[in-house]
């Protein structure tokens, strides 16, 4: 038990090493994340909102000018990916600003991965919590909007009732005739 819980302990000290290493290996850091509308309003279903990253500059390497969030999870449970491309819209001695429109499914939490210039970095935005002012304005890239308006439907509930009345007939037939087969290779055998 003891040696247990020493492997646990190591494997758990081990990740957060990792991570921590991870981290201060960034060229283009995470700072900062905000959502925001056009209009500074609250978020209205259906409507886009602008997504907002501010990003550490690295001084041995130039900003790209664009960025991408790919969206995985919403309110914890995985997702379609969606990708969120960003513009640079803001640079100056300590960072940039990428901002980009966002398509939420609905009111909640985003969770994905930010990607600047190669690196990779959790990103997690709430669009309950949206950002005071206006958003950035201009031109900017848009992710795909996904329609999910229409409900889930099993394929079988929209098949016509003939449809399902004539699969159910024929699957009785044939189990009819199975039957009837193997009464007559009993009753040959008995013979």
């Amino acid at each position: 038990m003891l040696r247990f819980g020493v492997l646990v302990l190591l494997v758990l000290s081990s990740l957060v090493c990792v991570q921590t290493v991870a981290a201060a290996d960034c060229r283009f850091c995470l700072n900062a994340v905000a959502v925001q509308t056009r209009d500074g309003q609250p978020w209205v279903a259906g409507q886009p909102v602008t997504l907002v990253v501010r990003v550490a500059e690295n001084p041995d390497a130039a900003l790209p000018a664009a960025a991408e969030v790919v969206v995985m999870q919403t309110d914890g449970d995985r997702t379609k990916c969606l990708g969120v491309p960003l513009k640079l819209i803001q640079s100056d001695a300590s960072g940039g600003v990428y901002a980009g429109l966002f398509f939420p499914f609905h009111q909640a939490r985003y969770d994905g991965v930010l990607v600047v210039g190669g690196d990779v970095q959790r990103i997690g935005f709430d669009v309950s919590k949206m950002a005071t002012g206006a958003a950035p304005a201009g031109e900017l890239p848009a992710a795909e909007p996904l329609d999910t308006s229409a409900p889930r439907v099993i394929p079988f509930i929209d098949w016509p009732v003939p449809a399902v009345i004539g699969v159910l007939a024929m699957g009785a037939v044939l189990a009819l005739v199975a039957t009837g087969r193997r009464r007559q290779t009993r009753q040959s055998l008995v013979s």
